[in-house]
């Protein structure tokens, strides 16, 4: 079974387009599994896939109805969890639809949730990008960059969608993400000391304690001497995230070729 084929869905998806949204929204409500630490991606997912094939005398229909959803709380009474979704559905449906050809409202509402308070927001906002670099990675890149110099939010984004291994098998796309987390690393490591105990820098460090050994993994040859030089930095959150990469188990292929790095971050 694909993740279309839910009936009940697609027609409730149908009607939303109608202007009647209140079944779909009441659906998206009751299974979105919030509060609760984990959301409902499966359905995310479904209402995405449904976006994805709107025919594109509907996407009007659709962007509107996804702009409500992200920037204004839906018609009927709920709690923050279920507008949170509503919201995460939407970043996420938005680059469904950015994916299947250019469209600079969806990717105006996909950059609008890259900066938005809400973390599964944000996180469904990268996901959402991933679709577009996987259809078109030319026309995902142009984005990404953007987002790069649009803020610390923004380029978190940018490294969440990058930073995906699936996408990296590619051997130019990998190139390409680690020249974005190259980049947010440098943003990151030019503010100044006390700009960095912001929130959105550090939500920033978050994604970097990570993103940097999964571009090094996928390209070895620039993206090791990238993990060194942040071993080697008198930067203490250039340290931070060598420290934080060095543990993933991605790089054990690369652990004689990192012993200087670790070796550098004991001396610290």
């Amino acid at each position: 079974m694909t993740r279309t084929s839910d009936p009940d869905l697609a027609s409730a998806w149908s009607d939303a387009l109608d202007g009647r949204a209140a079944a779909l929204e009441l659906r998206l409500a009751s299974d979105s599994h919030l509060p609760g630490p984990r959301a409902n991606l499966e359905l995310a997912h479904r209402v995405a896939d449904l976006a994805g094939s709107t025919p594109d005398d509907r996407r009007d229909d659709a962007l509107r109805l996804l702009h409500r959803w992200l920037h204004d709380a839906p018609p009927q009474e709920g709690d923050d969890a279920t507008h949170e979704y509503l919201a995460a559905v939407a970043a996420l449906s938005a680059g469904a639809l950015l994916s299947v050809h250019p469209d600079d409202d969806a990717a105006a509402l996909l950059t609008a949730a890259t900066s938005d308070d809400r973390w599964r927001v944000r996180e469904l906002a990268a996901t959402g990008m991933q679709r577009v670099l996987a259809a078109d990675p030319v026309r995902g890149l142009e984005v990404v960059r953007a987002w790069l110099a649009a803020g610390p939010l923004p380029a978190r984004a940018a490294v969440a969608a990058v930073a995906e291994p699936a996408l990296l098998r590619d051997p130019g796309l990998a190139r390409d993400a680690l020249r974005v987390v190259r980049h947010a690393v440098d943003q990151l490591l030019a503010l100044p000391d006390g700009e960095r105990k912001a929130s959105a820098p550090r939500v920033l460090r978050q994604a970097l304690g990570y993103a940097v050994s999964v571009v090094a993994a996928a390209d070895p040859t620039d993206g090791l001497p990238l993990l060194e030089s942040l071993a080697a930095s008198p930067d203490p959150d250039a340290r931070w995230i060598a420290r934080e990469n060095l543990t993933k188990a991605r790089l054990r292929p690369f652990a004689d070729r990192l012993a200087g790095a670790r070796d550098a971050l004991s001396r610290a």
